[in-house]
């Protein structure tokens, strides 16, 4: 039997970097999967992998956005009309924010990276747990960052939605303990792929320097010499899924090379 065989796995941002890492993996291990995102198109290109692959269950396909509380009850409402559970909630939507120091963000965009990394991630949550308290079981897992632990100059809006999500998840954890459903989250990294591509352009840009030099002073900084895979984050996201972590909630993983090795 797989792992998440007859599992119901919710994933957010399913449509690239790490939440299709995720959804591939869980795909892969047995789990009937919602994939909701804004991106419609990109979502049903990861669908379309996982059918192609044959990894396992033809995906159920949700445009939501984190935001609208009306599109997250509706992306709800399906996945239990359909299947009748959730079992899995993968809140891993965000954004990375403006790059910018304090004093020059404007609270528009403070704003927009708060609501969008910690609010849509109560929102859902608030959705879906409900479900899972009626039958004594569940995990929902958060996906938050290493940033704010080991502080990036110009990323304090990001680095205080992710950390935001550590009290979060933490006090939902002991919230729910007695409610048959685990709570964890996955800090990871830096994470190869165009976001982390993006994010060292823009402070190359800031520091007058070229995008190749700035890329291996970030490889300098990870005690294992390179950056962790969307694969690598998925692996850590399973395992907190499975019943593997079934004595395991509230917890903090880092999955960062060794760049951060503390909660």
């Amino acid at each position: 039997m797989k792992e998440l065989e007859n599992k119901v796995a919710l994933v957010t941002g399913a449509s690239r970097g790490i939440g299709r890492a995720i959804s591939l993996t869980f795909a892969k291990a047995g789990a009937q999967l919602i994939l909701v995102g804004r991106d419609l198109d990109a979502l049903n290109e990861t669908s379309k992998l996982i059918c192609e692959l044959k990894l396992g269950p033809t995906p159920l396909v949700c445009q939501m956005d984190v935001l609208d509380i009306s599109s997250i009850a509706n992306a709800v409402k399906l996945a239990l009309d359909s299947f009748g559970q959730i079992d899995i909630l993968v809140n891993n939507s965000g954004i990375t924010g403006r790059s910018a120091p304090l004093w020059e963000l404007e609270e528009s965009q403070w704003d927009e990276a708060i609501d969008t990394n910690l609010k849509g991630p109560f929102l859902l949550s608030k959705a879906v747990i409900p479900s899972m308290i009626s039958r004594k079981s569940g995990s929902i897992i958060f996906i938050g960052s290493i940033t704010g632990k080991r502080p990036l100059v110009n990323r304090s809006v990001y680095a205080a939605s992710k950390l935001g999500l550590v009290g979060m998840m933490r006090t939902l954890a002991l919230e729910l303990a007695r409610e048959g459903v685990r709570v964890n989250l996955i800090s990871p990294g830096f994470v190869a792929g165009p976001r982390l591509d993006g994010v060292i352009a823009q402070v190359a840009s800031d520091q007058g320097v070229t995008l190749e030099e700035m890329k291996a002073t970030w490889l300098e900084m990870v005690p294992t010499g390179k950056f962790v895979t969307p694969e690598d984050i998925a692996q850590g996201v399973l395992f907190f899924a499975s019943s593997r972590s079934g004595a395991t909630t509230g917890e903090d993983l880092n999955i960062s090379g060794g760049l951060v090795m503390y909660s």
